[in-house]
């Protein structure tokens, strides 16, 4: 806890141990100022289904034990956004009740009210502040924000790893497209070559509608097996992208759970830094403070001959004015007598 909150603390927290323990000592005549506010909050709570006193003196001493201890915690710092979170809310119904200035005639009571309600509002402004204040530990909005941008990172790298399974796929799927067309170029040259290789039994022997049925019955044959080639490349390729998908959904599940761990650990050195700065600070600031003054001081020391100089400098140079003006007037005195005579 910083100094600043040390002191404010108690500072705030006053008012609401030696005000409350004055309600005790009347508490008769505090229930009195009460009772229009606190019948109101009966009803509420009797409709609500609550157990509540109709006593409005007990309801004010009530109020007065709650202030006081939550001022005792506010100032000795256990619990101090909890207890300020309660004075700020006994202080309304109190605010309401004490410092009714439209209910009063007297011009005098009326603006001194006035003040008093204006002095409770800057109480609550206060008390808000301080319940809200998470001594310089990150708050929920702050921890809400950075879980979002997390969220929205894990969800870019998902779709990074989305983006890069689908490369993947489609790499296998070109290579895939590749292999059917090796294929199928594959039975074509064997095809060719059955061919060539009929016609030129043809050219060459005797029995040549023999060799030209064996031909044409080997072209139909290489037509018949391309389809069959061809869709066996395409299981294969079916095969082959399946299994890779199968294979690379692990090892990117895996790589998250690594990759999870490092995150965590690179936010704790984060705090444990943030947290060592804020520490350091003071220390920092003091050296700083050390140094400019420090450095002042040898400035101090070293002007003072440097303005001494400068002083009997400006000394020399009036008195050497001095006498050149002397020694002109003298000339001129004499020029005067000769020109007289």
């Amino acid at each position: 806890m910083t100094i600043s909150r040390t002191l404010a603390r108690p500072l705030l927290s006053s008012i609401f141990l030696v005000g409350p323990i004055q309600t005790l000592r009347n508490s008769s005549g505090a229930a009195k100022k009460a009772e229009p506010v606190t019948g109101p909050l009966v009803r509420l709570a009797q409709r609500a289904g609550l157990p509540i006193s109709h006593d409005p003196e007990k309801l004010v001493k009530i109020n007065a034990g709650i202030q006081i201890a939550a001022g005792l915690a506010l100032a000795t710092g256990r619990f101090p956004r909890l207890s300020a979170a309660v004075l700020a809310t006994s202080l309304v119904p109190t605010t309401v009740a004490g410092h009714d200035f439209w209910n009063e005639s007297e011009p005098e009571a009326r603006a001194t009210q006035r003040l008093q309600l204006a002095k409770n509002l800057s109480l609550l402004g206060g008390l808000i502040i301080a319940a809200g204040d998470t001594d310089g530990k990150p708050g929920m909005a702050w921890l809400a924000k950075h879980a979002i941008g997390d969220a929205r990172r894990e969800a870019g790298h998902l779709a990074s790893t989305a983006r890069l399974e689908g490369k993947v796929a489609a790499l296998e799927t070109g290579a895939g497209a590749s292999v059917l067309g090796a294929a199928v170029a594959a039975a074509g040259q064997h095809a060719k070559q059955a061919i060539q290789e009929a016609a030129h039994q043809v050219a060459t022997s005797d029995t040549t509608h023999h060799l030209a049925d064996k031909a044409a019955d080997l072209a139909g044959t290489a037509r018949q097996q391309a389809p069959v080639v061809a869709a066996t490349a395409r299981e294969r390729l079916s095969s082959y992208a399946e299994t890779a998908r199968e294979e690379a959904t692990p090892v990117v599940r895996d790589l998250r759970k690594q990759a999870a761990p490092v995150m965590k650990d690179l936010r704790k050195q984060a705090r444990r830094t943030a947290k060592q700065a804020r520490k350091r600070a003071p220390q920092v600031a003091a050296a700083a403070r050390e140094q400019a003054a420090s450095m002042a001081e040898t400035a101090r020391e070293q002007a003072g001959p440097m303005l001494e100089d400068l002083r009997k400098q400006g000394r020399a140079a009036a008195k050497d004015a001095r006498n050149a003006y002397q020694k002109r007037q003298k000339e001129l005195a004499k020029k005067a007598k000769h020109a007289v005579a």
